[in-house]
C-alpha cells in the first residue's frame, strides 16, 4: 500500500489540473493588480482628486473657451480663457451659496437653540454626558405642551424654563409615560443629539480642506485651459499613430459626455425641484425655497443626492408639523425619486453614460470611499471616462466593454465614437 501511494505522489500531474491552475493565474494577477490600484488612487486622493477634477471640467468648459476666442482679434484670445474661467467660478459659486442658504435657513427653523447646538458639540468631542441639560430642556418644554393642552393657563411657564421646569413637567407626564419608558425616550434623544453634533463638528472641520481643495482645483483647471493647445501637439509629436490618434479622440469623446452628462443631469434637477416645490407647496411645507434648490445641487450625486435631498424635508416635516404630514409628504417624494430616478433618468442619461447601473452604483460605492463626497459627485463621469479611454485601447477594450452596458463591440463602439463619426476603430 505505502508502494502504491508512493508512486501516486511521483506520477506526473493531469495536464488537465496543470491548464486549471495556469488560467487562474492570470484571473489571481487582475484582482491582485485591481487591489494595488484601488489602495493607490486611495493614498493619492489629495493628488489625484483635484487633479482629476479639474482635468473633467477644463474638458467640459473648452467649447466656450474656443467659441469666444474664435470671435475676438487674435490679441484678445485671452479672452476666451476668462469666460471660461467665469463660468466656473459662477457655477462653483451657485452650488456654494445654494448648500450654504439651505444650512443657514434650515438650523434657523429648527426649534433648537444654537447655544444648545455648540454645547452638544462640544460635549459629543470631549465624550462628556452633554445634552442631558438640552434633553431636559426639551422634555420641560415638551412637558409644558402637555400641561397647556390639558389647563390652558400653564401654557408660558413650561416652555421657556431651564432645567428646573423639567421636574415639574414630569408630573405632568406621568400619566402619559411611565419611568422606564421616560428614561428610555432620553436615552435615545441623548444618543440622537451625541450623533447629530458629531456629524456637525465633523462637517465644521472638513469645510476649510473642501474649501482648500476648490481653490486648489480652479487654479489647476486654470493651467489646464492654457496650455491645452501645447498638450495636444505634443502628444501628436510624441505618440506614433494610431496612439495619438486614440488619446485625442478618446479626450473629444470624454468631453462631448461631460458636457451632456451636466446639462441631462441639470434637466433631470430642474424637473424633480419643480415637482418638489408643487408637492411641498401643496402640503403647506416651509422652506419652500430651499428644498427645490437643494434637490437641484444634490441630484447631481447619483442616488445618494436623491436619498438626501427626498430625507431632509421629510425629517423636516417631522419636527414641524405632525407624523401624519410627514408620511404623506415622504409618500409624494418617493414616487417622484421612482419615476425621476428609475424610469425618467435612465432613459434620457442611458444612452450617454453607456454604464450598467450596477456598475453606477458600484462606481459611487468605490470613487466615495476613495474621495470622499467629492468621488461621489465624480463616480460617474470618472468611470465614463475609463470606458472611453479603455474603448480605445486594445488592451483595455474587454474591461470597458465589462463596465459599459452593451453586449458587444459594435455597440461599444458606438457609444464611444465622437458626435457625426461613423467609422469604426482601428
Amino acid at each position: 500500500m505505502a508502494e502504491q501511494d508512493r508512486v501516486r505522489r511521483m506520477a506526473p500531474e493531469p495536464a488537465s489540473s496543470v491548464a486549471g491552475r495556469s488560467d487562474l493565474r492570470p484571473v489571481m494577477m487582475a484582482v491582485i493588480a485591481l487591489i494595488l490600484v484601488g489602495w493607490a488612487v486611495k493614498a493619492l486622493s489629495p493628488v489625484l482628486m483635484p487633479l482629476v477634477a479639474a482635468i473633467l471640467i477644463a474638458l467640459a468648459v473648452m467649447p466656450l473657451r474656443d467659441w469666444v476666442a474664435a470671435r475676438v482679434p487674435r490679441w484678445l484670445g485671452w479672452m476666451g480663457l476668462v469666460a471660461a474661467m467665469g463660468a466656473v467660478l459662477l457655477v462653483l459659486a451657485f452650488f456654494v451659496g445654494v448648500l450654504v442658504l439651505a444650512a443657514q435657513q434650515i438650523v434657523s427653523e429648527i426649534p433648537v437653540e444654537p447655544g444648545q447646538v455648540v454645547e452638544m458639540i462640544q460635549g459629543s468631542e470631549n465624550g462628556e454626558e452633554g445634552g442631558s441639560d438640552i434633553v431636559q430642556g426639551a422634555q420641560a418644554g415638551a412637558s409644558g405642551e402637555i400641561g397647556a393642552s390639558q389647563s390652558g393657563d400653564e401654557a408660558g411657564g413650561g416652555s421657556g424654563e431651564g432645567p428646573e421646569a423639567g421636574s415639574g413637567g414630569e408630573g405632568g407626564a406621568g400619566p402619559l409615560l411611565s419611568g422606564s419608558t421616560r428614561e428610555t425616550v432620553r436615552s435615545l434623544g441623548q444618543r440622537a443629539l451625541g450623533a447629530a453634533g458629531g456629524v456637525a463638528a465633523a462637517i465644521l472641520n472638513s469645510a476649510f480642506a473642501v474649501l482648500g481643495g476648490l481653490v486648489l482645483v480652479v487654479f489647476l483647471t486654470l493651467l489646464i485651459l492654457g496650455e491645452s493647445g501645447d498638450w495636444k501637439r505634443k502628444v501628436g509629436a510624441a505618440m506614433p499613430w494610431p496612439d495619438d490618434w486614440r488619446l485625442n479622440e478618446s479626450a473629444d469623446v470624454i468631453a462631448q459626455k461631460m458636457r451632456a452628462y451636466l446639462l441631462i443631469q441639470a434637466g433631470l434637477g430642474l424637473v424633480s425641484a419643480v415637482l418638489y416645490a408643487v408637492w411641498l407647496g401643496f402640503w403647506g411645507i416651509g422652506l419652500l425655497l430651499v428644498w427645490p434648490l437643494l434637490i437641484f445641487v444634490l441630484n447631481f450625486i447619483p442616488t445618494i443626492g436623491s436619498l438626501v435631498g427626498g430625507t431632509l424635508p421629510v425629517a423636516y416635516t417631522l419636527l414641524t408639523r405632525d407624523p401624519g404630514t410627514a408620511v404623506a409628504v415622504g409618500l409624494g417624494i418617493l414616487a417622484i425619486e421612482n419615476v425621476m430616478g428609475n424610469l425618467v433618468g435612465p432613459r434620457i442619461q442611458g444612452q450617454n453614460v453607456a454604464l450598467s447601473p450596477l456598475v453606477v452604483l458600484v462606481a459611487l460605492a468605490f470613487w466615495g470611499w476613495a474621495w470622499g463626497i467629492a468621488g461621489a459627485l465624480l463616480a460617474v463621469p470618472v468611470t465614463v471616462a475609463l470606458v472611453v479611454l479603455g474603448a480605445h485601447v486594445p488592451v483595455l477594450r474587454p474591461w470597458a466593454l465589462l463596465l459599459s452596458n452593451k453586449t458587444g463591440w459594435a455597440g461599444l463602439d458606438e457609444a464611444t465614437r465622437p458626435e457625426g463619426q461613423a467609422a469604426p476603430h482601428p
